[in-house]
C-alpha cells in the first residue's frame, strides 16, 4: 500500500512534466507552416526547414514588434508527414497546391476545412 501512495503521484508529476515538455503548436502555426511548405514545393524550390527559416525570420521586419520565430520542430514534422505521403500524392501536391495543403491538413489538422 506504501508503494501505490508513493509511486501514484509520481507517475502523475512524471506525466505532467512529459506534456509540459511537448512542443504544442497552434492550429494557425501549422496552418502557416503547410502553406509556405507548399508553396515552396509547388514552385520547384527548396522546402528543406532551412529554406523555411531563411523565409520565416527573413520576412520579420526590423521594427515589428511581434517577430515570428521559426520552430524547427514543426518544420521536421512537415518533412516526416512529406516523406510518408505517397510518390502519386507527392507527384500531384507538387503540381497542384490546394491538393498539397489537403493532403498535409489531413495529418497534421484533421477535421479542419482546407482553402
Amino acid at each position: 500500500m506504501l508503494k501505490i501512495k508513493f509511486l501514484l503521484p509520481l507517475l502523475i508529476v512524471i506525466s505532467a512534466i512529459v506534456w509540459w515538455l511537448m512542443p504544442h503548436y497552434s492550429d494557425e502555426d501549422k496552418g502557416y507552416y503547410i502553406a509556405m511548405f507548399c508553396t515552396l514545393t509547388h514552385d520547384g524550390r527548396d522546402n528543406s526547414p532551412q529554406a523555411m527559416q531563411q523565409i520565416i525570420e527573413g520576412s520579420n521586419s526590423d521594427y515589428a514588434l511581434q517577430k515570428i520565430h521559426f520552430q524547427s520542430g514543426l518544420a521536421a514534422h512537415l518533412q516526416t508527414v512529406w516523406q510518408d505521403l505517397s510518390p502519386e500524392q507527392q507527384q500531384k501536391a507538387r503540381q497542384e497546391s490546394l491538393s498539397c495543403r489537403q493532403a498535409m491538413s489531413e495529418k497534421l489538422l484533421p477535421g479542419k476545412a482546407v482553402q
